[in-house]
This record gives structure tokens, C-alpha cells and sequence, in this order.
């Protein structure tokens, strides 16, 4: 039994390759070869955000030239005008717009027809998805929550005048709900 494991495994005998030994190999030659040019990407990578002002500025690569700079994002995070109250009430509009549309696209799912057509369910997809997102970053108090409080309450609009649209009791109370959202997120965006 153990002759036949030594045939197995010896490429000479079974004629199959040792692919382990070739593997060992170009590994070794692929780090040797690779570790300078990782290192002089790295380097260009840091002279061109040094170039486009990224350090200078004090921005995140991410969404420095968007949203303005990191100490701008913090002050209007810790602004006297965002109460604790306000900020509470943000979470739990957020929370419920999420439970709202997420029961709606499911009934809308069920009744077929108009209430099932892709760009009324993706919406309401769209706005539970941010909704939900919304609430984690307020959550953990991320220095980002009032981007997507601004994008979340946008979101909610659209998605209130398309509940809007509908005659069933279920899509104007989703439309309140959005609404509602879309009014609070739109406070702490600010």
C-alpha cells in the first residue's frame, strides 16, 4: 500500500507533474522580482495625491473633492444646531422608512401588475437599502452621516412621489413615511 502512495506522488513514476516544486519556485522569483515595483507604485501613488493636494488639504482621497474637508465634515457633525433629539428622531424616521418599504415591496410583489414594475420596486428597494445605510452610519456616529442623510432624503422624495401615485391605503402610508424621512435626514444634512 505505501509503494503505490510513493507512485502516486512521484512525477517520474505516475507521470503527472509536481506542481507543488513549481509553485515554490515562481513564488519565490514572483516576490523577488515584484517588491520594487510595489514599492515605487506606492511612491507614485503618494506623490501624485501630494500633487492633486490631498495632504495638503487635509481631504480624504475618498470624498475630499466632494464633500470639502475632514475638519469641515467634523463641524457640522458637532454643531449646536444637531440635538441629540434631532439626531434620535433622524434614526428612527430612518428605521421606519426602512420596515415601510421593505413590507411594501413585498405586498406590491404579491398584488402584481403596476405595483410590480421594475422601476416602482427597485425605488422602493433603493430607499429602504439607503435607509437602512443611513441608520448605521448615524449609529456609529460616522463623520459621513450627513452625506447620506443628504442622499437618503433625496432618495425618500422620489420614492414618496412614486408611493404617491397609488390609490391603496399601504402606498399613501408609505409615502407619509418616506416623506417624513426625507424631512428629518434633510435636517441633519445640513
Amino acid at each position: 500500500m505505501s509503494e503505490s502512495w510513493e507512485h502516486e506522488t512521484d512525477p517520474a513514476v505516475s507521470g503527472k507533474p509536481n506542481y507543488m516544486g513549481e509553485v515554490e519556485c515562481r513564488d519565490m522569483r514572483s516576490t523577488d522580482n515584484t517588491s520594487y515595483s510595489e514599492e515605487t507604485e506606492d511612491e507614485a501613488q503618494t506623490t501624485e495625491d501630494a500633487d492633486e493636494g490631498w495632504e495638503n488639504k487635509n481631504q480624504s482621497p475618498l470624498a475630499g473633492k466632494i464633500s470639502g474637508t475632514m475638519e469641515e465634515l467634523e463641524r457640522i457633525q458637532s454643531s449646536e444646531v444637531v440635538t441629540s433629539d434631532e439626531v434620535r428622531e433622524c434614526l428612527k424616521d430612518s428605521l421606519d422608512c426602512y420596515q415601510t418599504c421593505t413590507e411594501t415591496t413585498l405586498r406590491c410583489l404579491t398584488m402584481g401588475g403596476k405595483h410590480a414594475e421594475y422601476k416602482h420596486l427597485n425605488l422602493l428597494m433603493d430607499c429602504a437599502r439607503i435607509c437602512s445605510t443611513n441608520a448605521d452610519f448615524i449609529l456609529r456616529n460616522s463623520t459621513y452621516y450627513p452625506q447620506t442623510c443628504g442622499i437618503t432624503a433625496d432618495i425618500c422624495d422620489e420614492c414618496a412621489d412614486t408611493c404617491d401615485r397609488f390609490d391603496e391605503d399601504f402606498m399613501k402610508e408609505c409615502a407619509s413615511v418616506c416623506r417624513r424621512c426625507a424631512e428629518s435626514c434633510r435636517e441633519m444634512a445640513r
